[in-house]
């Protein structure tokens, strides 16, 4: 069994993800959702795309559709691994960031100051960090997190301890745009990188448009998981 967070699997001969812990739980978990053997599974033989399981869709879509915020960040920022690829959303934040924004470190960040009305840090606790807890865990639904992400416009995707980040599908899950400062933050491969998701740069003009979101959100639906396409008509909560 790997223990590395971006080389996981769970014992199969014929799974193995190129992804930590937490994606694989969910890319299994679509396939057993679903009634249905793993297949296509295994990245060394070749590249696929990670999954989400039903479940996690028709959850977020029962959440509010109203767009809150602007702009939205919340993980980690600090870590040694994680800040040279995450600085730049610390000026991003004080340049773009609102009163309709909502910032949030989900760490212990003393050398951290608050930014602004925005910066939630060390307030809001209802935070769940993946590597904060032993990997048969990490398959929690972090509700919170999730409904921060369905009410935003926008939310920063910058890269973790690896090119790419959960967050940046979440987002698109969630109706959000993602923005990010290189197209190879939006895909762990080439599979994935091709799937044409739509994106904004930190420094472009940033205008929430539906029919962005909406083909983004058919994308996912299409590539990232087991769901018939024809079925978008129940997952299409607006």
């Amino acid at each position: 069994m790997g223990t590395n967070d971006d080389e996981f699997d769970l014992g199969d001969d014929d799974f193995f993800l190129f992804a930590g812990p937490r994606s694989v739980f969910l890319h299994k978990q679509a396939y057993a959702e679903e009634g249905l053997p793993c297949r296509n599974s295994d990245e060394r033989v070749a590249p696929t795309s990670l999954l989400y399981p039903r479940s996690w869709i028709e959850n977020v879509n029962q959440m509010p559709g109203e767009k809150k915020y602007d702009y939205s960040f919340i993980g980690t920022l600090y870590r040694p691994e994680t800040y040279p690829q995450r600085h730049w959303i610390l000026d991003f934040a004080k340049r773009r960031f609102t009163d309709r924004s909502y910032f949030l470190l989900s760490e212990d960040s003393p050398e951290h100051e608050l930014l602004g009305r925005y910066d939630r840090t060390g307030t809001d606790l209802d935070t769940f960090v993946p590597k904060n807890v032993p990997w048969i865990e990490r398959d929690h639904f972090n509700a919170a997190f999730y409904r921060v992400l369905r009410a935003s416009e926008f939310a920063l995707c910058p890269e973790g301890d690896a090119p790419w980040s959960m967050r940046f599908f979440e987002a698109i899950l969630c109706r959000s745009i993602p923005i990010v400062s290189s197209l190879r933050h939006t895909g762990r491969n080439r599979v994935e990188l091709s799937i044409g998701y739509k994106v904004y740069f930190p420094d472009d003009e940033h205008v929430y448009d539906e029919d962005l979101v909406e083909e983004n959100y058919r994308l996912f639906i299409e590539h990232q998981t087991l769901i018939d396409p024809d079925e978008l008509s129940w997952t299409d909560t607006r």
